[in-house]
């Protein structure tokens, strides 16, 4: 690829990041060569680092992207204060939160509970990732099964009892 090209691919990528709400006042960088982009700089959320991906993904002509641009917050954000983000995030977007609930460790937010649909996890991933400090989301989120438990799979879903059948001659009964 030609250095014109390049250039004009870095000025078009560089264009529409300085013009994009949300993205623009963070003063990323965008760098092509040989038509492979380099982004470098912050955001405050994994949220605008994702959308930052999406849009630059759009351009026509690049060949790949690396996106280089870390996240960070002003000052120091312990997990506690991260899970509490989450949180407010989380209801802010009507996550049901006696369904799906979330804990921060280093960054990483670990989403667990039950869903009703994946639209439900989706939803509650991209909540997550709004929220300040969140470097990374791991949804350990299942889905509902919508059939009736008996009241057999009932217990073994609370009681972890893997002899309920004991074999006499183990000698353990």
């Amino acid at each position: 690829m030609s250095r014109q090209s390049d250039k004009n691919l870095q000025a078009q990528v560089q264009a529409l990041i300085d013009k994009t709400n949300g993205l623009k006042d963070y003063g990323i960088k965008a760098l092509v060569q040989n038509g492979e982009l380099h982004l470098n700089g912050m955001v405050d959320t994994l949220h605008e680092r994702r959308q930052l991906q999406e849009l630059v993904s759009r351009v026509p002509g690049l060949k790949s992207i690396e996106n280089g641009v870390t996240i960070s917050t002003d000052g120091q954000i312990n997990d506690g204060e991260v899970t509490s983000e989450v949180y407010e995030e989380l209801e802010l977007n009507d996550v049901n939160l006696k369904n799906i609930g979330a804990e921060s460790i280093d960054g990483t937010v670990y989403l667990r509970g039950r869903a009703d649909s994946t639209a439900e996890i989706q939803n509650a991933m991209e909540a997550a990732a709004r929220a300040r400090g969140v470097k990374n989301v791991i949804s350990q989120v299942e889905l509902r099964d919508d059939r009736e438990l008996s009241l057999q799979e009932i217990f073994h879903s609370q009681v972890n009892n893997d002899r309920e059948n004991p074999n006499p001659k183990d000698g353990l009964y």
